[in-house]
């Protein structure tokens, strides 16, 4: 059974990175590392991931594979998300990781990411109020709306950070002209999902933790409200970015190139989120989709996925998108 593993590690393809994360069950992070492959790049150029990218994404995963195995993991999961959705050539894709890692490669839904990710955010535990999920990608973003003894209702955006950014962009530092068709292409996705009035909003991904990093001053790190992120901050890191080419970013904050050129994107989801749900902020997760499975794992052992919806609140979420 799963919970007799003390080790596990959770994989997941993502449209800017290959993820890894391994944990003791219940307690210590072993690893959390990643690598940026920009795999939506290549399905939005080519409709399919060509054999470079193929045999980069083998090698990552095998990599990962063999480093949680060596910690001793137990149960290691590979998930794929937006950009296997999508490619024509997913098939040979989970063929050639089967054969190289032995594991299988799901490609999850948006439903079952979407889904996976509250457990991850909540720690397996249901709402407790109304709430807002949101988990803002590089090829697409998911919202789940949460009501405590209701079903969850997700609500998909058919463009994440990254590709938004792709839509809208070409200069280095964005002008101001990109940055408005970025907001008003973020709040026209946010007019067509579903409605509801949420007391909490949380924002899983790169683009909230990295737009807290961006706009925490020093000596402000442990502040009550340094994890909130309001209309006001939005602002501040879209100014920001605006006003620096992100080879400085880079430099004065640490921050991955690719997510600093995203990184307005990502400001205008968010910036929409707020609006179109009456929010005042939104938290800041660190987890993800990664704690999800891990905790799914340790419950539902090999049915997981088929438990899923119950895991999250003992019933099958309606779905819109």
């Amino acid at each position: 059974m799963a919970d007799e593993l003390r080790i596990a590690a959770a994989i997941d393809v993502g449209s800017n990175s290959v993820h890894l994360l391994l944990t003791e069950l219940g307690g210590e992070v072993l690893r959390d590392e990643s690598v940026l492959l920009g795999l939506w790049a290549m399905v939005d150029m080519e409709g399919f991931i060509p054999d470079e990218g193929l045999r980069e994404l083998v090698g990552v995963l095998s990599g990962y594979v063999t480093e949680a195995t060596d910690e001793g993991a137990g149960s290691i999961t590979l998930v794929a998300t937006e950009p296997l959705r999508r490619a024509s050539n997913r098939s040979r894709v989970r063929a050639a990781v089967l054969a190289a890692t032995g594991l299988e490669l799901h490609v999850l839904s948006h439903e079952q990411e979407a889904l996976l990710t509250v457990l991850g955010v909540l720690e397996g535990q249901p709402a407790r109020e109304p709430t807002m999920v949101l988990d803002i990608g590089g090829g697409s973003s998911e919202v789940v709306l949460l009501e405590p003894g209701a079903d969850p209702v997700v609500g998909v955006i058919p463009v994440g950070s990254a590709r938004l950014t792709a839509q809208h962009v070409e200069d280095d530092p964005p002008t101001e002209a990109e940055v408005m068709e970025l907001r008003a292409e973020s709040h026209h996705l946010f007019s067509s999902l579903p409605t509801g009035h949420p007391k909490r909003g949380i924002v899983v991904g790169g683009s909230g933790t990295n737009l807290i990093r961006l706009t925490t001053r020093e000596g402000d790190e442990d502040a009550p409200d340094s994890g909130l992120i309001d209309t006001d901050r939005t602002a501040q890191a879209i100014e920001i970015v605006m006003a620096t080419p992100s080879s400085q970013l880079v430099e004065d904050y640490g921050l991955r190139e690719r997510r600093v050129l995203q990184m307005a994107a990502g400001a205008s989801l968010i910036e929409a989120a707020l609006d179109c749900y009456n929010l005042s902020a939104v938290e800041a997760s660190d987890a993800s989709l990664r704690e999800g499975i891990i905790h799914a794992r340790t419950v539902a052992g090999d049915a997981w996925l088929d438990e899923l919806p119950t895991l999250v609140s003992g019933v099958t979420p309606n779905v819109r998108a």
